[in-house]
């Protein structure tokens, strides 16, 4: 029996959600087509019949893993744009956002730092990272231009570059005070860059 448009669809996120998890937890070594099988119940031969070999899953996967954050963080910056004219408002919904992302869906974001590194050693990521750093910075940049930025595109820049590290601060060393911690240092941060105080 053939599975219908939006049950394959199902299925593959299925898979693609299973790699990501094993990324999250092992690194790129840990995606085996028999693991992403046994990590969702799914018969070898349906995993290894899509996805012909490793390197093709876990490409699959990484670019999933990009496209599928691309547009949340579109989603988030159309969320935040109600708040960009306040600047204390809009930085307590990042970090309320990543509070809550990083709580529930820590290894998805590890497997997102991955694809960074792999895009690093690989070009094929290239373009889909480029893509999730400039929908990252065009939303930091309404909220710099609102507060006053005079160079709001270079000031996006530094902005998102900080929320990359101290994510992944957060991903390599959790903190209980990660929410207060991430509000208190981008607040300053983007006081120092428009220089208010």
């Amino acid at each position: 029996m053939d599975m219908t448009e939006p049950e394959a669809n199902a299925r593959e996120r299925e898979v693609m959600d299973a790699t990501l998890r094993l990324i999250g937890r092992g690194g790129l070594k840990a995606v085996t087509h028999r693991a992403v099988a046994a990590e969702i119940g799914m018969s070898l031969g349906a995993i290894t019949h899509r996805y012909g070999t490793r390197d093709l899953l876990v490409e699959a996967a990484l670019n999933f893993a990009l496209m599928r954050e691309v547009a949340r963080l579109r989603a988030l910056a159309l969320k935040l744009q109600s708040d960009a004219l306040d600047l204390e408002a809009w930085i307590d919904a990042l970090v309320g956002w990543y509070a809550k992302e990083l709580d529930s869906e820590a290894e998805i974001h590890v497997a997102c730092y991955e694809a960074f590194l792999a895009a690093a050693r690989d070009d094929r990521y290239q373009p889909i990272v480029a893509e999730w750093h400039q929908t990252w910075r065009r939303s930091a940049e309404l909220a710099l231009t609102a507060a006053g930025s005079r160079v709001p595109e270079l000031h996006a820049g530094i902005f998102v570059s900080a929320v990359v590290g101290i994510v992944l601060e957060q991903l390599a060393s959790p903190r209980r005070s990660f929410k207060k911690e991430m509000r208190a240092a981008l607040l300053e941060l983007v006081r120092g860059l428009i220089g208010k105080r």
